[in-house]
């Protein structure tokens, strides 16, 4: 029997959004769309280095950014690409771990309607030559892959969140955020507590301002927001990523906790998020013959279609 990756990982959170929802009523995508994930048009971030350091920074220059970056009210459009691992038999003789990656494209409107087209972007990895052998020794069951030539589906008015764990933060939710970050965090966790309970992990909390700033249209003033409350997260620092972003201006931030390190990559020059992932840490039987060190979920975000 499968276990989503993120099922394993999140003892304490729901999948959300970026897992994808079931099929439902169409989104209507008139009018034009605007592209999530908006960049900084001048300047480069400046500061000592330091994680918290350069994210006050880029928060900084969101907050003398003048009007939005993004125009509210249209649909918003985003592109990702999904690594997760799917998970056989947890912690019996029959174990195994492989590694799928998803093309995902999203339109959400203003009434929290999505389309979602999905397709799968890369053949399977697995953990070791061992897991693919106990895979076909099961009869090659499904690992979750999305068609190569894609699928489509629609997610209701009022259901499409832009928060990856907790309830709906609905496109609405996220206009009205205030440029307070003691406001801007308390929205946040009030949408997490729910599964994540009183005092959520700090690595979820980085998690969920990593999507919110990649995949919503916020005011100028609540993204600085979101970056002000990032840059305040306990434990956040510098670190380096195997996923090696080909990038000039990148940065990559992370938190530790237990088995795993949750990390944020971006750009310097523009504050775009390139991309969220875990890394484990230890070795763990939510991850049969996984090894330190190796990225068990990714989020990459790609750009307007």
């Amino acid at each position: 029997m499968a276990m989503n990756a993120r099922a394993a990982l999140a003892a304490v959170v729901a999948v959300g959004a970026l897992a994808g929802c079931g099929p439902g009523s169409a989104a209507t995508a008139a009018g034009p769309t605007s592209t999530a994930n908006p960049g900084l048009t001048d300047g480069v971030t400046s500061g000592s280095g330091s994680a918290p350091d350069v994210a006050r920074a880029i928060a900084a220059r969101w907050a003398d950014a003048g009007a939005p970056a993004t125009a509210l009210e249209v649909p918003i459009e985003f592109r990702s690409v999904e690594y997760s691992a799917s998970i056989f038999s947890p912690g019996t003789p029959k174990a195994f771990t492989a590694f799928i990656s998803t093309r995902r494209t999203f339109v959400v409107t203003p009434s929290s309607a999505a389309s979602v087209e999905a397709a799968n972007a890369a053949p399977a990895r697995f953990a070791t030559p061992a897991d693919r052998a106990l895979w076909r020794a099961e009869g090659t069951p499904d690992l979750g892959q999305a068609p190569t030539g894609g699928r489509r589906w629609t997610i209701p008015a009022g259901q499409y969140g832009f928060l990856p764990q907790g309830s709906v933060m609905t496109y609405r939710e996220v206009a009205a955020l205030p440029g307070d970050p003691r406001r801007l965090a308390a929205a946040v966790l009030d949408h997490l507590r729910p599964v994540a309970g009183a005092t959520p992990p700090v690595g979820v909390q980085l998690r969920q301002l990593g999507y919110l700033i990649a995949t919503a249209a916020l005011t100028n003033p609540a993204r600085s927001a979101a970056w002000q409350v990032l840059a305040a997260l306990p434990g956040l620092r510098t670190c380096p990523s195997p996923l090696r972003w080909a990038h000039p201006h990148s940065t990559v931030v992370c938190i530790s906790a237990d088995y795993h390190q949750t990390q944020v990559g971006f750009d310097t020059t523009t504050g775009a998020i390139l991309a969220i992932a875990d890394l484990l840490l230890q070795p763990s039987p939510l991850y049969p013959h996984v090894v330190p060190g190796t990225v068990i979920e990714s989020s990459t975000f790609t750009g307007a279609k």
